[in-house]
């Protein structure tokens, strides 16, 4: 490996450019695939019970952590989809 592509790996782990993990730090990675695995179930569990808040919150939950690339914006987001069931339930 010459220097150029050593450097373009450390910049894609570190997040800092586009590429091995589309421009993700590995937090950000770890985090997508946490709130992807809870969207999952989320959405497993809206079908089975035909609650579209719960599938479309599912739906959500997979798919945003493709367009958000920073790791605390995944989490905000992340909580804030997972509590739209629970407050849509209450009020």
């Amino acid at each position: 490996m010459d220097n150029d592509s050593v450097l373009e790996v450390s910049r894609a782990i570190s997040g800092q450019g586009k590429g091995l993990l589309l421009g993700m730090s590995a937090w950000g990675l770890t985090a997508s695939l946490v709130f992807s695995g809870i969207g999952y179930f989320y959405f497993k569990r809206g079908r089975d019970q035909n609650d579209t808040t719960r599938l479309g919150v599912g739906i959500a939950l997979m798919v945003y952590p493709y367009f958000v690339t920073n790791a605390l914006h995944i989490v905000l987001v992340g909580a804030a989809l997972m509590a739209v069931p629970a407050l849509t339930e209450r009020f």
